[in-house]
C-alpha cells in the first residue's frame, strides 16, 4: 500500500512539473516582449571615410559616393537604453518593405544612401529599420517605415554635419586635434556627443567617420552622455573630458577630402572643390516629407 501511494506521489510529481513548464514556456511567449529605450542616437557617416573602410575588406568593393560631394549621410536612428545595449530587432513580424518608402526614396538616395556600391541599394535601409526602426516603432511619431525614415530627413536638414563643420571651420581636407572637432561641433550644438574614428592599418592614420548626437523621445536634442556603442569599431570607446570617442586623443585626426591615393584610380571622378556653404544649406532645404 505504501508502494502504490508513493509511486502514485511520484507520478503526480512528474505530471505537475511538465504542466508547470510549459505554462511557463507559454507565459513566456504570450508576455510582450520589453523593449524600453532612453533616448535616440543619430549617426552621420562620411561617405569618403566609409568608402575607404569598405575597400579595406577588399580591393574589389566599389563605392557610391553622394552628389554635391560635401554631403555627410545618415547612418541610423538607433533606440538606446543608457548605459547598456539596445533594444535591437523589437519586431521580427515587420520585414522591411520598399513600398512604404516609396514617397521620400528619392531623396533617401541621396542622403541615406548605400556607400557598398556592390550591395544591394536597400541593404541599408532595410537592416537600419528592422533592428532599429522596429524598437523605434512604439512611439506613434515613429510607427512605421515612412515616419521613422523621414525623421532622419528632416534631422538631418536641421543638424547636418556638413553644415556644422564647416561653421566650426572643420573642413575636409585637414587634419584636427579631437579637441578642435569638439569645441566646435560644441559651440554649435550646445550638447556632447559621440565621435568615431576608423584606423588606416596601411598608413596608421586616423580617419572621422562618423558623428553621433542624441535625442529624447520626444524629439529634442540632447546629451549623449551614458550611451555605450557595440559595433566592431567600437573597441577603445572612451570618455576623455565629456568627449565620447574612440579616436587617438594624441593624434591628429584626418578629414579626407577624397579617399587616399591608393584607391585615387577608381575613384578619379569624385574630387572637390566644394560648393560653398550657401549652396549646401540651399541644397539640405529641398529636402521635403
Amino acid at each position: 500500500m505504501k508502494f502504490h501511494n508513493s509511486f502514485g506521489i511520484y507520478l503526480f510529481l512528474i505530471f505537475f512539473i511538465k504542466y508547470q513548464c510549459r505554462a511557463n514556456v507559454l507565459a513566456e511567449k504570450d508576455e510582450p516582449l520589453k523593449h524600453d529605450f532612453d533616448i535616440f542616437i543619430f549617426t552621420q557617416s562620411w561617405p569618403v571615410s566609409v568608402c575607404l573602410k569598405w575597400k579595406e575588406k577588399s580591393h574589389a568593393n566599389q563605392c557610391t559616393l553622394p552628389s554635391p560631394k560635401e554631403i555627410w549621410t545618415i547612418h541610423g536612428i538607433w533606440p538606446t537604453k543608457l548605459n547598456t545595449i539596445g533594444p535591437n530587432f523589437c519586431n521580427h513580424s515587420d520585414p522591411f518593405d520598399i513600398n512604404q518608402i516609396k514617397p521620400i526614396q528619392g531623396q533617401l538616395e541621396q542622403f541615406w544612401m548605400n556607400v557598398e556600391k556592390n550591395t544591394p541599394l536597400e541593404q541599408l535601409w532595410s537592416h537600419e529599420w528592422e533592428k532599429h526602426g522596429t524598437c523605434a516603432a512604439q512611439l506613434p511619431s515613429l510607427d512605421n517605415e515612412n515616419k521613422y525614415f523621414g525623421q532622419g530627413l528632416k534631422w538631418l536638414q536641421k543638424y547636418s554635419m556638413s553644415s556644422l563643420l564647416s561653421q566650426a571651420n572643420i573642413q575636409p581636407g585637414g587634419a584636427y586635434n579631437l579637441t578642435d572637432i569638439y569645441d566646435g561641433l560644441k559651440s554649435e550644438l550646445g550638447t556632447d556627443f559621440a565621435v568615431e574614428c576608423m584606423f588606416d592599418r596601411q598608413s596608421g592614420k586616423s580617419y572621422l567617420i562618423e558623428i553621433r548626437i542624441c535625442f529624447t523621445k520626444e524629439l529634442n536634442l540632447t546629451d549623449c552622455d551614458g550611451i555605450l556603442l557595440n559595433n566592431n569599431s567600437s573597441k577603445g570607446w572612451q570618455k576623455v573630458k565629456n568627449i565620447i570617442t574612440n579616436c587617438n586623443v594624441h593624434k591628429e585626426i584626418e578629414y579626407p577630402s577624397v579617399v587616399p591615393r591608393k584607391y585615387e584610380e577608381e575613384n578619379s571622378g569624385w574630387k572637390f572643390p566644394f560648393v560653398n556653404l550657401y549652396k549646401l544649406v540651399k541644397m539640405l532645404q529641398w529636402i521635403t516629407l
